[in-house]
């Protein structure tokens, strides 16, 4: 169990050897001890932690974490995030984000581009500003407070696929079991307004966008508001975030492991093997550095840097020293000529 700093437990297990991949939890859904047991999610938790440490997590209030919290904002879930890495002390991985939970990772890489190697968003976007305000949505939200039996029959009964059976069966039992009613309510709430897409400029680790063309999603999720059924949304993600790479994939299933799980796995395997990790910079340059030595040649004081990383000035001041000491420079001026040189700016 991994402790954040707002004192909440977070339940987490690593498989595996080598590189880490720190998968994110099916946000706000999450049972470890039932993903585990099905043998569909255990075989796809084993082929992504092929040669690789696999680590993933249930979020707050979810599955084997605390359940007692109401703060699902995107903050609380980059506290989830920092928990379990610090816990485990993975110095340097690659981040898979699901779904919703792709805001909070990309925020996380803008703050610790340091500790990742790679940035995968599945299924994932920036913001969602509209999201739950159509009826259906209100009435989801109803049925969720007022008959969760109801509710959790009808949402495992469309996870499954509309096939019925033991799949639609195995999706109730993990819906009821990811969360309470009101935790799942006000997790869903804790979308509504969300929009990280200022933050998309500043991510500098290698990133892959993937998405299907239309996406089968949650009873709340239904309508065109549905960040999950926006393809310009992943769209945006590959285009503001530099030399991303976007990958649309056969299907319609919000699970990454249904439909063509072979495509998938290829082309995340390519592209860690074709991608070099973030942090190969000239004269021993780390991305920390990189990230502000660009921001220093955009003119930003280490105030103003200090600021848009959540920093300290002191901090911010230190960096500029290394940055100093690796370029030979001795003043910002050269500092930011250097970046030129580089193509770093």
């Amino acid at each position: 169990m991994a402790r954040t700093r707002d004192g909440v437990g977070i339940a987490y297990f690593a498989i595996g050897n080598g590189p880490p991949l720190v998968h994110s939890p099916p946000w706000p859904f999450g049972n470890l001890r039932l993903e585990w047991q099905n043998p569909v999610l255990r075989s796809y938790f084993q082929a992504l932690g092929k040669d690789r440490r696999f680590v993933i997590y249930d979020g707050r209030g979810a599955g084997l974490s605390d359940r007692d919290v109401m703060d699902f904002g995107v903050e609380a879930q980059v506290l989830d995030l920092e928990a379990v890495v610090d816990r485990l002390h993975l110095q340097r991985f690659v981040l898979f984000a699901f779904g919703h939970n792709g805001p909070a990772s990309i925020t996380y890489a803008t703050r610790h581009p340091d500790r990742l190697s790679h940035l995968v968003l599945w299924c994932s976007y920036a913001r969602a500003p509209g999201f739950g305000d159509r009826p259906r949505a209100q009435a989801a939200w109803v049925m969720m407070e007022k008959d969760w039996e109801t509710y959790t029959y009808l949402e495992g009964y469309r996870l499954s696929g509309w096939v019925g059976g033991p799949a639609a069966e195995w999706y109730t039992n993990f819906v009821r079991e990811s969360m309470p009613p009101f935790g799942l309510a006000a997790a869903f709430r804790a979308i509504r307004g969300v929009d990280v897409s200022h933050l998309l400029s500043r991510v500098q680790v290698p990133t892959l966008v993937m998405s299907r063309p239309q996406i089968k999603v949650s009873l709340l999720a239904e309508g065109e508001d549905s960040p999950l059924l926006r393809p310009e949304l992943s769209k945006e993600l590959a285009t503001q975030i530099p030399n991303a790479e976007l990958a649309v994939l056969e299907g319609e299933a919000i699970n990454p492991f249904e439909d063509d799980f072979d495509s998938f796995l290829k082309r995340i395997e390519g592209f860690l093997e074709s991608t070099p990790g973030a942090g190969v910079y000239p004269d021993g340059l780390t991305t920390r550095e990189v990230q502000i030595l660009r921001l220093v040649a955009a003119g930003r004081s280490n105030r103003q840097i200090a600021g848009e990383l959540m920093l300290s000035e002191r901090t911010v001041a230190r960096h500029v020293t290394n940055i100093y000491g690796k370029t030979g420079a001795n003043s910002r001026a050269e500092a930011t000529a250097y970046a030129y040189r580089r193509d770093l700016a």
